[in-house]
């Protein structure tokens, strides 16, 4: 299989040389003004990116294939019915006792080698059910943000970003980094240094948790819930094992044997992870995953008061500051509810974003039915038929897309609410038709007359690949505004895929979104359709 795989890869790779070639042919007989030429090379960069979707398919294809070696005690016929579980709210008590179960210590968890390793074999299935370390690889590409799926923690990332320090902030953060910028005979000595210093600020007490043969650096446990964890390293680069890993592989454990909150919460819980004078924070839940994100970057606590450095710290501490008695409250409304017996107050694997005020002021509520992406999701209203797309990001042009829905050549679209951390929650008409590259007949006609409208009204879209025109009986739907704007205003966003999608010439990361840009894809989806017919 790993044979197989890494054979499928290097095609990848060809297949992506060659479209750069390709790409550079093409632009050199279109400045010698060679139609023919041009329109060759054209076809080839077609074909050649519909043979790159077939290939990373089956790259996936064989990457979901991949089963426990034969000497794990767990067989395929014992996985399947967790896989069912999913869909129902009883999956994520099966889930967590098999995840607990399988969960080593997390000291040894955190060691990218040996049996106990993240990274190791013979924790394949494990690794289905957590996700710390986020990678370009299929699991972590699909799981939710963990700042969609609790608010506290969404406020913390926001915090560490854009909160203002105040000066209760500011004289901690020069306390703290008068005490860390000393060196320390060993990680206990360093611990119980910063145990001491955040809770006589915070008014918290820490104790050492026991999970899997393993403890901890420090928890704040309060009715059953993990509010905070610490791990502590001496020294970057001391102690061994993934600083990040360890701690969220702790919240994980005590997520996996709290059932009392596990039952009606994501459990989540604020992580603080400290090398020497460096410190960042991360949040951790349970849906029917654990899942943890990095909300802050490693931050130094170096005494450099003339420095940005300390103002990035102090925006920690801020964050800190108001997320502890936003976490307490949570737990305690939670003990209040098991007392009362109540069901839990919303859908737990997916976004906590469940209503939004309507266009005539009323609110409007959300019930999810299914995850289409790590970010989409297929739901109903209470208040209309028919099922929504709710789409989640961080920007969105409305005005672009009412420009096409109102002409219907673009979903309709219900709303769009503001969300903590610059998130952005889209609410639209569920489209069920078929993609661009499945329709056997494609209204090329009717796409042009939605590009050309676009563009009159002064809007580029940017992203006009195959994946967002969907083909109806009555014509298309563009669908995927994220990157739309007005017409030399807008611009690409930042880190694009250039690996493994061929784009246009300028189509670059912080530039210019051009009409060309959208003319190019146009003319790449009218020549599929020409060819389609041929085929056909």
């Amino acid at each position: 299989m790993d044979s197989q795989l890494e054979a499928v890869r290097q095609d990848i790779r060809d297949v992506k040389d060659e479209i750069v070639e390709v790409k550079q042919k093409v632009a050199a007989a279109k400045d010698a003004h060679n139609a023919e030429r041009e329109q060759s090379h054209f076809n080839l960069l077609l074909s050649l990116n519909q043979q790159l979707s077939g290939l990373q398919e089956k790259e996936n294809i064989l990457l979901r294939s991949q089963a426990p070696r034969k000497h794990d005690p767990d067989s395929m016929e014992e996985q399947a019915p967790l896989k069912k579980a999913r869909t129902d709210p009883a999956g994520r008590e099966e889930i967590a006792a098999r995840a607990n179960k399988k969960l080593p210590s997390p000291s040894s968890f955190a060691k990218p080698s040996g049996e106990g390793g993240w990274t190791h074999p013979k924790l394949r299935e494990l690794q289905q059910y957590m996700c710390f370390h986020r990678s370009p690889h299929d699991i972590d590409t699909q799981t939710t943000p963990v700042v969609l799926l609790d608010p506290i923690l969404a406020q913390v990332s926001h915090d560490c970003e854009c909160a203002t320090p105040t000066d209760a902030d500011c004289k901690f953060a020069g306390l703290v980094a008068s005490a860390m910028s000393q060196a320390f005979a060993d990680e206990e000595q360093r611990m119980q240094t910063f145990w001491q210093l955040l809770e006589d600020e915070f008014n918290v007490t820490f104790q050492r948790a026991k999970y899997h043969k393993a403890e901890t650096d420090g928890s704040f446990i309060h009715l059953g819930g993990m509010l905070v964890n610490i791990e502590v390293k001496n020294e970057i680069g001391s102690g061994g094992g993934a600083i990040h890993v360890q701690n969220a592989a702790y919240a994980a454990a005590h997520a996996f044997q709290a059932k009392k909150v596990r039952g009606k919460s994501v459990c989540p819980t604020l992580l603080i992870e400290l090398a020497g004078p460096n410190m960042s924070l991360s949040g951790a839940v349970y849906t029917d995953m654990a899942l943890c994100d990095q909300l802050s970057p490693m931050v130094s606590l170096l005494w450099q008061p003339h420095s940005r450095l300390m103002v990035q710290a102090a925006k920690c501490f801020a964050a800190i500051r108001k997320a502890l008695p936003s976490l307490r409250r949570f737990y305690e409304a939670l003990d209040q509810q098991a007392l009362e017996q109540q069901e839990p107050t919303r859908q737990l694997e997916y976004p906590y974003k469940t209503s939004f005020i309507g266009p005539h002021g009323s609110a409007q509520h959300l019930l999810y039915h299914e995850k289409l992406s790590r970010t989409c999701f297929k739901a109903t209203l209470d208040s209309q038929e028919g099922l929504v797309l709710v789409k989640f990001c961080k920007s969105y042009s409305k005005d672009a897309h009412t420009c096409l829905s109102s002409h219907g050549y673009a979903p309709n679209l219900v709303a769009i609410a503001s969300l903590t951390d610059g998130w952005l929650m889209v609410v639209m008409e569920f489209v069920t038709g078929c993609l661009w590259d499945e329709a056997p007949k494609k209204p090329v006609a009717t796409l042009q007359a939605a590009v050309h409208l676009l563009h009159q009204a002064g809007f580029v879209h940017g992203d006009l690949r195959s994946n967002n025109i969907f083909v109806l009986a009555d014509g298309v739907r563009v669908i995927d505004f994220e990157w739309a704007g007005v017409m030399e205003q807008s611009t690409y966003p930042l880190f694009m895929n250039h690996t493994d999608l061929a784009w246009p010439d300028g189509a670059r990361d912080g530039q210019p979104i051009k009409q060309e840009h959208d003319l190019w894809w146009l003319k790449l989806l009218c020549n599929q359709a020409a060819a389609s017919l041929v085929a056909y």
